[in-house]
Formats: C-alpha cells, structure tokens, sequence
C-alpha cells in the first residue's frame, strides 16, 4: 500500500532556487526537465520523513509494550498460569 504524501494534483507554482551553475548548465545540455526533477526530490524527501516519524512512532510503541510487558506479563502467561491453577 503506498500513502499519498501530498495533492499531487494541486495546481503547480512558481519557486525560486539557489543551485549550482555548473549543475544547472549539465542537467539542460542533457535535456532534463528540473522542475520535475525538483519536484521527484522533494517527494522523495517527504516520503524518507515520513517513515522516520513512522518507524519513531512504532520505536516508541514497543518501548510501551515492553514496559508494560515487564511490568504485568503477557496474556499468554497469565491464561497458562490461571489454566494450571483450574486443574
């Protein structure tokens, strides 16, 4: 499953950027279109954030299962231990 980032059918706007000009002068003589370009690095950007926020988010989950876990036990113990107890 893949998540949309942003509209990627928003409506497109002018921006002034800062780049090398050697870089620039290259990227034409190759017949590269820089505002897709821009745009592709600014998505993939978006996306790496993305799953940085997400996999700080299910870090920070664990750490909650695993104290919980250390503080109360699992489930599973707690039906084995009340099960044995029954017999």
């Amino acid at each position: 499953m893949r998540i949309q980032l942003y509209d990627t059918g928003a409506a497109k706007r002018p921006v002034n950027l800062t780049l090398n000009g050697d870089l620039i002068t290259r990227a034409r003589a190759e017949g590269l279109n820089l505002s897709a370009l821009a745009e592709e690095a600014v998505a993939a950007a978006l996306g790496r954030r993305a799953r940085e926020k997400l996999d700080a988010e299910i870090a920070q989950a664990c750490r909650v299962h695993d104290q919980y876990l250390a503080e109360y036990g699992s489930l599973g113990e707690a039906v084995r231990t009340n099960a044995g107890a029954t017999e």
